[in-house]
């Protein structure tokens, strides 16, 4: 009679609790994360060594973005099957109009903001080394409806 620990998979559920850190392929990473600290706040998460060619910044939950040097290509978006190049995760934001403001005022590429119904205002950001990236915020689940509304307008220039 075989154990169940030597050839039967135990059963774990869900075991991955969720992603604590994120590569990220740049030409220059210590330019980068002066854009990211400059454009997002972002801090070092460990002192920078330029010895281990990359940086790695830390996001407001502890996450980890890494900065990973590369002579490679730089590619971190795949199309999906109408042809539409996606963006490898999306960065969850609070009071996404200041943002989109902020990035739109220095100067960084971005897309027009979409309002994706449930899942949110979202837009499309571009890094210094074209990597894409989007950000979203559930705004009808954090804020009231006249700050939606607010928000809506501001960002969509509704005319009443």
């Amino acid at each position: 009679m075989m154990k169940m620990n030597e050839s039967t998979p135990q059963r774990l559920g869900n075991s991955l609790k969720c992603i604590c850190s994120v590569y990220v392929p740049v030409r220059n990473p210590l330019l980068s994360a002066e854009w990211w600290k400059r454009n997002f706040g972002l801090e070092f998460a460990v002192p920078f060594n330029p010895e281990e060619a990359q940086a790695i910044m830390k996001l407001s939950d502890g996450q980890w973005l890494h900065l990973v040097e590369t002579k490679g290509e730089i590619d971190n978006a795949f199309p999906n099957k109408e042809g539409y190049p996606m963006f490898r995760f999306t960065f969850e934001v609070r009071q996404i109009e200041n943002l989109y403001d902020h990035l739109q005022s220095s100067g960084v590429q971005m897309e027009h903001p979409a309002d994706r119904g449930a899942c949110g205002i979202n837009f499309v950001f571009y890094d210094l080394d074209g990597n894409k990236f989007d950000v979203n915020e559930c705004i009808e689940v954090h804020r009231t409806p006249a700050e939606v509304a607010k928000v809506k307008e501001h960002l969509f220039q509704y005319v009443r």
